[in-house]
């Protein structure tokens, strides 16, 4: 057993030493000299940790202000860990990618991966390298540095010539939230998602478009969906909807792509106008339903010109872990690649990318100089948009027993339930409704809907909400009305009426009739803070 021990330790121990490479400079025969602190290596930008993805300059240079080196080598070395498919193998994670400045200075070695060394031997003080982080979860990552003075006087490794990075754990306020495959909410929500635009010539100069009536966005477009459907994700291939959103900011295919998914995975299609010029950087709305099974989001905007990019986020979890829906949430964008264009920059000719790649993010922080993210500091970059997503209002509904659910556990059922196990009371009301009726009127049928899709006339405007400025409050009003199932509002809530016998309403009926509504207002307020404030809003 000790043997066996013994013999595993061992070629582990070797499996760690294969990492290294022969750095010696060439033809010398002498061994390297213990270092003594004239040359350093430092990550610029960098002490202790690395963004994902994040380019970065690795400087070699003199500490005393006269020595001076002719060749040099630099190694990036990752971290090992066991593979999870065979514990006795060990693997080696991705140490990013090291890449020559200048190529009158630097090249790529032949002799060691993850390694540039000197492309001349010149007497010199300094020298620098691109080093491109791994992407995320790629752990802790060694940079070494060899630097010789002559062919039998060099230095190798050690303090100061190697420098350990590890990735930046810390999370952004952009994290999506973890997904909730066991989400068991009774109520079903009615979200708003405003798109704002941010990308304009203030915000990201560099090769922005000299036209500034070039520069548009296309529609919001986007569903909320179950767990099984995916309209797009990082890794997959964009289908020839998206693809035409991406390339040509035309949602006008990937819009038609998911309404044949209505009722299939999909429980709204999402749907905001696209803005151009001079409207870059207006708001745009648009709403859409969530249940128990279809409790994800997912949205894109395409802005043009670009090669192939665009905005948006994927499988937005809005069911928390705890069960009650997410109330509100801010995000920052920033653009993805679809995979189906190379060009790097806006106004890039057209270049098709075969064959077809996956979708990923846009290349940040990158070396190209025609790229308007050349040599970008990530943290400085200034979001393209912003996505804020907030609960309206909740549909109250009585959660089944398990085994009514069962057989419709793998559907898309507008009958949202639950089990036992996180019960609601069957008649309490929404806890994200406010209980005030105040504004309600009377529930009288629209005489001009369809004879087939009955429904509610409008009830009165919501209050003006917004914010108060010098007198003014500008804001946003909705209203709402019901669809009528045998002359009841089957989704008004009624505590006199047992929600389990309510007919459901027709899917036709949901998706051609607008049941909520929003407009811009503007009336008079006061600024007083008199701690009584009529016009306070969110």
């Amino acid at each position: 057993m000790l043997k066996k021990l013994f013999v595993f330790t061992v070629a582990c121990f070797s499996l760690v030493l294969s990492f290294r490479c022969d750095r010696r400079p060439y033809g010398t025969t002498s061994p390297a000299s213990a270092s003594d602190g004239r040359f350093q290596l430092v990550v610029e930008e960098a002490e202790d940790n690395y963004i994902p993805d994040q380019l970065y300059v690795v400087k070699i240079t003199e500490t005393d202000g006269e020595s001076r080196f002719s060749g040099f080598m630099v190694s990036a070395e990752g971290d090992i860990k066991p593979d999870p498919r065979n514990p006795r193998r060990y693997i080696s994670l991705s140490p990013g990618e090291l890449r020559p400045q200048n190529s009158m200075t630097a090249k790529y070695s032949e002799r060691c991966p993850y390694s540039v060394e000197h492309a001349m031997a010149s007497t010199k003080s300094f020298v620098k390298v691109y080093w491109q982080a791994p992407p995320p979860n790629s752990g802790c990552v060694t940079l070494h540095a060899m630097v010789s003075e002559t062919q039998d006087i060099w230095f190798d490794s050690g303090a100061p010539l190697s420098q350990r990075l590890c990735e930046d754990m810390r999370q952004s306020d952009d994290v999506t939230p973890q997904l909730n495959y066991n989400c068991n909410i009774c109520d079903e929500a009615k979200y708003e998602v405003c798109f704002t635009g941010i990308w304009s010539r203030n915000t990201h100069p560099l090769l922005y478009p000299e036209n500034d009536w070039l520069p548009f966005y296309s529609d919001l477009i986007g569903a909320s969906h179950s767990s099984e459907y995916i309209l797009w994700a990082p890794g997959s291939f964009a289908s020839s909807g998206f693809r035409e959103l991406a390339e040509h900011a035309d949602g006008s295919k990937m819009e038609a792509e998911i309404r044949e998914k209505i009722g299939d995975g999909v429980r709204t299609l999402i749907k905001g106008k696209g803005h151009g010029y001079r409207k870059m950087g207006n708001p745009t709305y648009a709403f859409f339903r969530t249940d128990r099974v279809n409790h994800l989001f997912t949205v894109a905007v395409g802005f043009q010109p670009s090669p192939d990019w665009f905005l948006g986020v994927t499988r937005f979890e809005l069911c928390q872990q705890n069960n009650t829906w997410m109330t509100e949430r801010t995000l920052n964008l920033y653009p993805w690649d679809a995979g189906t264009d190379s060009g790097v920059s806006y106004e890039s000719p057209n270049l098709e990318t075969f064959p077809q790649d996956t979708i990923s993010r846009v290349q940040m922080s990158t070396y190209d100089k025609k790229s308007p993210f050349y040599e970008m500091d990530i943290k400085d970059l200034n979001p393209f948009g912003k996505l804020h997503i907030r609960l309206i209002r909740t549909y109250h509904r009585r959660c089944k027993d398990d085994d009514d659910t069962k057989p419709e556990e793998t559907t898309t059922t507008e009958e949202p339930t639950t089990t036992e196990e996180n019960p609601l009371e069957p008649y309490e009301p929404s806890r994200y409704r406010s209980n005030d009726t105040t504004r309600e009127v009377p529930l009288v049928t629209d005489p001009e809907a369809d004879q087939d899709c009955p429904i509610s006339q409008w009830q009165e405007w919501s209050p003006c909400d917004g914010s108060c400025d010098g007198g003014r409050l500008s804001g946003y009003r909705w209203r709402e009305r019901y669809h009528l199932v045998d002359g009841v509002a089957v989704e008004k809530y009624d505590p006199n009426i047992d929600p389990t016998t309510l007919k459901e309403v027709p899917q036709y009926c949901k998706e051609h009739y607008d049941d909520f509504e929003r407009n811009e207002c503007e009336e008079e307020c006061s600024d007083s803070n008199d701690g009584i404030d009529d016009f306070k809003r969110k």
